[in-house]
């Protein structure tokens, strides 16, 4: 068992806390660090946290996890405002702080676990530079953006006995594990697919060669409805991150919020850029189709054998906001997957790979998945 027990020293502990205990968080760190004296630690604050079948949510709550990881290398890394943003990293500036493949030798790179500060990093540009130092594989970086804070300074994250309030921390892992991923969206695309003819970095300003805000227009008349009360949660955009697929749907876009909308210019402006050339669709937040992919995604992972723990990083979109209860992530999962033991938490961005990259999701459940490696079989 991956699970670590009282009479066997973990080698990484995870721990999330709610902001109502930020201020201790280092002395509820310290604690376990004393009656279980892991080997590595990985830690932040959050808006909820989430344990075994239950996410605690508006609610003062602690969740912990702890890991014995026989045969498995961990290499703790951080990054902090000083470094600049990703966008400036070079590949060696990364392997210096990151441990990549080869560096292990022979032991096979199994993924990142990475926690974000949303205030003082992009953690989607960091994701892409972590692929790109790892080679045609990619990192496989598995996480979340801390939560819970409403401006700079006010987030807690931790690796090992490094604590800040900013940037990224985070473990390279190495070795005889292996983590599986599922990413469930939690939202369906809506109207036609659309090709952005002009845009201002993240300003949208045309689709289809028309104002952005008049597309968004007809797309709503397009709505049936019961279609339309959705919409009250706010207006999403789906960015396609593989628009050479011959046909796109739920599954294939990364959710963007429209956060502004120029009226006088007909533009929409979302959370990150959006290149010229980009294939985008509305979307909308439908708490039917987040359940039916989850439940999909789900029945996959159990044509192998059950997980022997999980992390789990939910949207803080979802849960009672999305679902109209709590423990609809965390219940579901932990009744498919034979009741692994799991943490996590309700994250203002959702990390997690798909195909060869990583990306920085949002309205998303993404789970890593700790499984014993597969035996290897000779001819």
């Amino acid at each position: 068992m991956l699970r670590a027990t009282s009479q066997v020293r973990p080698d990484l502990l995870v721990m999330f806390g709610s902001f109502h205990h930020r201020a201790l968080f280092s002395d509820a760190l310290e604690t376990l660090r004393s009656e279980l004296h892991p080997a590595h630690v990985l830690a932040c604050t959050a808006e909820s946290v989430i344990a075994g079948g239950r996410e605690i949510e508006r609610s003062a709550g602690l969740s912990a996890i702890a890991l014995s990881l026989p045969g498995v290398v961990a290499r703790p890394f951080s990054f902090e405002l000083a470094d600049g943003p990703p966008a400036v990293w070079s590949e060696g500036f990364i392997r210096e702080r990151v441990s990549l493949p080869p560096d292990e030798g022979a032991l096979p790179h199994r993924g990142v676990l990475m926690l974000a500060d949303p205030f003082s990093i992009h953690a989607g540009q960091a994701c892409a530079a972590l692929d790109a130092a790892a080679g045609p594989q990619g990192a496989r970086v598995f996480g979340g953006l801390a939560s819970g804070a409403s401006h700079a300074g006010l987030n807690v994250l931790a690796v090992d006995r490094r604590l800040t309030h900013e940037g990224i921390v985070g473990l390279s892992l190495f070795g005889d594990v292996e983590i599986d991923c599922v990413v469930s969206q939690g939202c369906r695309p809506v109207g036609p697919c659309f090709v952005v003819t002009k845009a201002r970095g993240a300003e949208i300003l045309e689709l289809g060669g028309r104002p952005a805000l008049d597309a968004a227009k007809a797309m709503v008349e397009m709505l049936t409805e019961s279609e339309r009360p959705m919409l009250g949660q706010g207006l999403l955009v789906g960015i396609a991150y593989d628009a050479t697929k011959p046909r796109l749907g739920r599954g294939d876009f990364l959710v963007r919020p429209v956060l502004s909308v120029d009226a006088v210019h007909g533009t929409l402006s979302v959370s990150d850029a959006v290149p010229v050339g980009t294939t985008v669709q509305f979307q909308i937040r439908d708490a039917a189709t987040a359940h039916d992919d989850l439940a999909l995604l789900l029945s996959a992972q159990k044509l192998r054998d059950p997980p022997a723990a999980a992390l789990l990083f939910s949207c803080n979109a979802r849960g009672s906001h999305l679902f109209g209860a709590a423990d609809h992530d965390a219940g579901f999962i932990s009744a498919r997957l034979e009741q692994p033991p799991l943490a996590g938490f309700q994250c203002s961005g959702e990390i997690g790979p798909l195909g060869r990259h990583s990306y920085l999701h949002t309205q998303t459940a993404s789970l890593a998945l700790f499984r014993a490696p597969r035996p290897v079989s000779y001819r």
